[in-house]
């Protein structure tokens, strides 16, 4: 596998020069040839979280301008032929994808209703730019895939587990280590870590590679990402006993809050109690719910026991 260049501007003048394409060896079976033909790979790396419809489209323009700039500056003669592409479109959302896969399907949609196109069964028009694959992830048993195959790899990180997911990306830095292939580790392994972040919050630490090279060549790379989920993990679950303890608490003033205004409500009157528990919204701690409390025993009315919430009494009450 070798990458090719795709420096260059498109016919809008829109720079593509992060993009990866990648040519591999593509058999030719034809009679007498025993040689070899170039494929090349267009891998449309792309955080797709909705359907677009236009992508049968996307891919044919963008087919079309690599062969352009494939040839440019030179003469295409009546014996030259194009390279085959195999365009790959990577879907991580959570609706099936349902766009169409050629061109001819969005100029007559009702074609494309007549029956399930199958494009793997129908490669000279997938070779030739006229449809692509898809690699539907959240549609994809990960578990039935091969742990050495970086595609069910590269499945798994778009639809990340926090128990698998260091090992995952340690096993692509192992897959992907051909000097070859260093642009588009790079781009995996940052892509995973970004969407660790956005579907779990969780810092992976994928996104230096310095640290990950580092790390992969003394073995640690898996023990240093599985440390970092395990102290994630550590956070998480003291950050939720402390919000247990606040609601507890603030379960606990609302039943005290509660039970003072049964209280007044019993003694003085309904209307007494809702005056309460406006007043009784402000105070936050137990003492002063308490010191509430002892006023409703004390006040004769329930006139006297407002006005002397109103008044601010007793010391340490806080109302508004």
């Amino acid at each position: 596998m070798q990458e090719q260049s795709t420096s260059g501007p498109s016919v809008r003048k829109r720079s593509y020069a992060n993009d990866i394409v990648w040519r591999v060896p593509f058999r030719d079976r034809s009679a007498g040839n025993a040689g070899h033909a170039w494929l090349h790979l267009i891998l449309m790396i792309e955080v797709q979280g909705t359907v677009d419809h236009l992508m049968a489209l996307r891919v044919r323009n963008y087919v079309d301008n690599h062969h352009m700039e494939l040839w440019r500056g030179r003469r295409f003669g009546a014996r030259d032929r194009l390279a085959p592409v195999l365009p790959i479109v990577i879907y991580t959302g959570k609706t099936r994808w349902t766009a169409a896969r050629r061109v001819i399907d969005l100029v007559t949609p009702s074609a494309s209703r007549q029956a399930e196109l199958d494009l793997t069964s129908r490669t000279n028009e997938l070779f030739a730019g006229d449809g692509y694959l898809t690699l539907d992830t959240m549609r994809v048993a990960v578990d039935d895939l091969p742990r050495d195959n970086a595609a069910a790899l590269l499945a798994g990180i778009c639809n990340p587990t926090m128990e698998r997911l260091p090992e995952d990306a340690a096993q692509l830095r192992v897959l992907l280590d051909d000097p070859e292939l260093r642009p588009l580790l790079e781009i995996v392994l940052l892509w995973a870590d970004r969407t660790a972040q956005r579907s779990m919050n969780f810092d992976l630490g994928a996104d230096d590679m310095a640290v990950v090279d580092r790390l992969h060549e003394s073995g640690e790379l898996e023990d240093y990402f599985a440390a970092r989920r395990r102290a994630y993990q550590a956070q998480f679950r003291a950050e939720g006993v402390e919000q247990g303890i606040e609601r507890g608490i603030e379960r606990g003033l609302a039943d005290e809050r509660n039970l003072l205004c049964r209280q007044a409500a019993r003694k003085f009157d309904s209307r007494t109690a809702d005056q309460l528990a406006e007043l009784l919204a402000d105070i936050a701690n137990s003492e002063g719910l308490a010191s509430v409390g002892d006023l409703i025993i004390d006040c004769a009315t329930g006139e006297e026991l407002i006005a002397h919430l109103r008044d601010g009494a007793p010391d340490g009450l806080r109302t508004g």
